[in-house]
């Protein structure tokens, strides 16, 4: 009989109440007794480990290694149908999207996490793990990469958003919508995604940061960020993908000293591309060896960039091809 590996790293969904101050203090609870098998009501047999106890906004990219040696250590265990790490899910976003870059694996691994903590009137804690569980038992979710489980729907990890702050339907992915949902004990699925990639991180993370462009701003921050040994710089613009004129002395100046720009958009929906002829506009940026990011959005274009650099795919030419799919 098969089983599913939970590894919990923290969060909401492991929080304990602070009677000190009557406020939760993330990640509290060790993972052997958040997954609490009688609250589950699975027939599934469920292992559970802890890997790490903190709050998601603690999570790094130092962490994530370590975790993803942790998966694959479990893997390694014929008996294990799939791993279900339980995250918080201020960054469960980001994190579950590094692990599909990371990962070459055809067992799911699915993320999951919680908006109440387990004391909480009407926590998703438990529903959460038991559809997460049900998932990474499903042989239909082998080989789809890294999914998110949440609030009964199965997402890619590529485009899965959080989009709520403290509600319970927190999660989504926007124009591409959910691969499929848990109902009652089992996995349903009506598509799934076209393409993988996969990356093995050799060198450590460099430096790459987000600068958000709004009315008015300039490029100060950009400077700095050169200035400060930046590998990369996303860019989130407006619209299409567009900048202030004033950012674009800041980002030719970080171009020509070998600093990684991309451009990416602050909207939900719909991808980068050249459309104007304006200072600032993709087409300007484009043409100052900025790379366009696609549909990403600026959290998933800065993961993306930091595990190809970090993998030595590091050529302007070979990120504008990773960035295109």
């Amino acid at each position: 009989m098969g089983k599913v590996i939970v590894l919990t790293t923290g969060g909401t969904i492991a929080s304990v109440r602070n009677e000190a101050t009557g406020l939760f203090t993330s990640g509290a609870m060790p993972g052997e007794k958040l997954v609490d098998r009688n609250r589950l009501e699975l027939d599934i047999e469920v292992e559970a480990e802890s890997v790490f106890q903190v709050p998601s906004n603690a999570m790094d990219f130092g962490k994530l290694m370590i975790l993803r040696a942790k998966i694959l250590e479990r893997l390694t265990d014929e008996d294990v149908l799939g791993i279900v790490v339980t995250h918080g899910t201020d960054t469960l976003e980001e994190s579950s999207y590094f692990m599909d870059l990371v990962l070459d694996c055809r067992r799911p691994v699915v993320f999951t996490g919680a908006q109440r903590a387990p004391s909480d009137e009407g926590t998703d804690c438990y529903t959460n793990i038991r559809d997460a569980v049900v998932a990474a038992a499903c042989p239909d979710c082998a080989g789809l990469g890294v999914l998110v489980v949440f609030n009964e729907g199965v997402y890619c990890a590529k485009y899965v958003r959080k989009m709520h702050a403290f509600n319970m339907h927190a999660f989504t992915a926007f124009t591409y919508g959910q691969l499929g949902y848990v109902d009652k004990g089992q996995c349903f699925l009506s598509q799934k995604p076209l393409r993988r990639e996969h990356h093995v991180p050799t060198k450590a993370f460099p430096l790459v940061e987000i600068v958000k462009a709004s009315l008015g701003s300039d490029g100060d921050v950009i400077n700095y960020l050169t200035d400060s040994g930046a590998a990369g710089i996303v860019l989130e613009g407006l619209g299409r993908g567009h900048v202030t004129p004033r950012f674009m002395t800041a980002v030719q100046r970080a171009v020509d000293k070998g600093v990684h720009v991309v451009i990416t958009t602050t909207c939900e929906q719909g991808r980068v591309h050249p459309v104007y002829d304006f200072p600032g506009g993709v087409r300007d940026l484009q043409a100052r060896g900025v790379i366009a990011g696609h549909d990403y959005s600026s959290h998933k274009a800065r993961i993306k960039l930091s595990v190809l650099l970090a993998s030595g795919v590091d050529s302007p030419q070979d990120l504008r091809e990773a960035f295109a799919v």
